[in-house]
């Protein structure tokens, strides 16, 4: 076992009575210095080889005991004598006078080995109070039984924990205050429910709620035919055909109907309906120049009755054209057109003068007219070329083959 954990036990198996005995003994006996195992024969008659032969003091002895016991050797020496306490203790003879104490020494703090059980010794140990006992106290009046005190017991009453201040009146007030501020400002309101109005209630009429905004519809001025060919007729729905009107026809409108316009035919006053769903009411117009729409025609179809370059045609009269070309072979009319017919080529007259050419059956094809460019109009069976001053078209018919058509243009 270790020595500082002997120490551990003897403190907590001696009082400190012994404690001091024992260590007044050491010093008393180390005063002139010497070696502790010669101090431990001197003090117990007997031998200890465990013990130091250095040299110490009663200085010594006591500041080790200050200063926590970190001298190994003195605590090994001190443990042992500790372990003597009754032999040592026994030859002590008390002194009988009572003089000045002289001051206790101060506890040693135990080393680092001595961990929570010497504390709680520590803690526990009382210093002996070495002075005479005082005589005990002896009061000058009798006690009361116990039946006397239970009497005046009776009579005294618990005393009354102090009341708070109570708050309620300030609540109160300040309830009071703002009912009073209250009723001042709703007084007038309240009083104008019970006395009678001077004036008439004057009784509002409902207002008429305002129509909702019609989106305005741009009225149609003019349009264009957007089908190969569709019959103009006299009445809407009815079997009366005016005119058959040819894709990029243009024509002004002079009536709308839920599903139909009623058209200006621009010639001898003749009009006729045709369903919406027939014609466009945007016209992209210029597609390609004059010069190469009038090209074309040069290599495009045939030039058997072409004397003079396509355009010379569209400026002549009826008279001028049968001069130039000769009698048609046959003829042909409507209500708006007359029609002189050659090999492979007609006109249409209008109003006495050259309105179009037809080539009524061409090699062309859709595909090699569209080489042309980006055209101005273009469905499944017919295309549309418009210049600034000339219409060129073609129509797919139903045994493919194709038929051309040039128009002098209004502007």
């Amino acid at each position: 076992m270790h020595v500082s954990e002997r120490l551990l036990q003897l403190y907590a198996k001696l009082d400190r009575q012994t404690r001091d005995v024992v260590q007044q003994r050491i010093e008393k006996n180390l005063a002139a210095g010497k070696s502790l195992a010669a101090s431990y024969h001197e003090l117990t008659g007997e031998t200890n080889d465990s013990l130091s032969v250095e040299e110490k003091s009663a200085t010594d002895f006591s500041n080790w005991l200050k200063e926590g016991k970190t001298d190994l050797d003195l605590l090994t020496y001190y443990v042992a004598l500790l372990e003597k306490s009754e032999m040592l203790q026994s030859e002590v003879v008390m002194p009988q006078t009572i003089g000045p104490t002289p001051p206790p020494l101060v506890e040693p703090v135990v080393p680092k080995a001595m961990t929570s059980e010497e504390k709680v010794e520590s803690e526990a140990e009382t210093p002996i109070d070495p002075t005479p006992t005082k005589p005990r106290y002896v009061p000058e009046s009798t006690i009361p039984s116990r039946t006397e005190r239970m009497k005046s017991h009776r009579e005294i009453k618990p005393a009354r924990p102090l009341k708070k201040k109570s708050r309620g009146w300030l609540i109160g007030l300040l309830a009071i205050i703002l009912l009073s501020v209250g009723g001042y400002v709703a007084y007038p309101m309240i009083s104008d429910l019970f006395e009678p109005s001077s004036t008439p209630t004057v009784t509002k009429e409902p207002a008429t709620p305002e129509p909702e905004p019609v989106a305005e519809t741009k009225v149609l001025e003019e349009v264009w035919i957007g089908v190969k060919h569709t019959p103009l007729l006299s009445e809407p729905n009815s079997e009366d055909v005016v005119y058959v009107a040819d894709i990029g026809d243009r024509y002004d409108v002079l009536e709308e109907r839920d599903d139909a316009l009623f058209l200006d035919l621009g010639v001898n006053n003749l009009t006729g309906w045709v369903s919406r769903d027939e014609v466009v009411t945007e016209w992209s117009g210029l597609s390609i120049s004059d010069p190469d729409l009038l090209k074309w025609l040069t290599v495009g179809v045939d030039q058997v009755y072409l004397y003079e370059p396509a355009e010379a045609y569209l400026e002549m009269t009826r008279d001028q054209l049968v001069e130039v070309v000769g009698e048609p072979y046959g003829l042909d009319s409507d209500d708006l057109n007359e029609y002189l017919i050659y090999n492979g080529i007609f006109f249409t007259i209008q109003n006495g003068r050259v309105e179009a050419i037809d080539w009524p059956s061409t090699i062309q094809t859709k595909e090699m007219f569209l080489k042309l460019g980006e055209p101005t109009y273009e469905i499944e069976d017919g295309v549309v070329y418009e210049s600034q001053n000339y219409s060129l078209r073609l129509f797919v018919k139903e045994n493919e083959s194709t038929r051309v058509r040039v128009t002098k243009l209004d502007n």
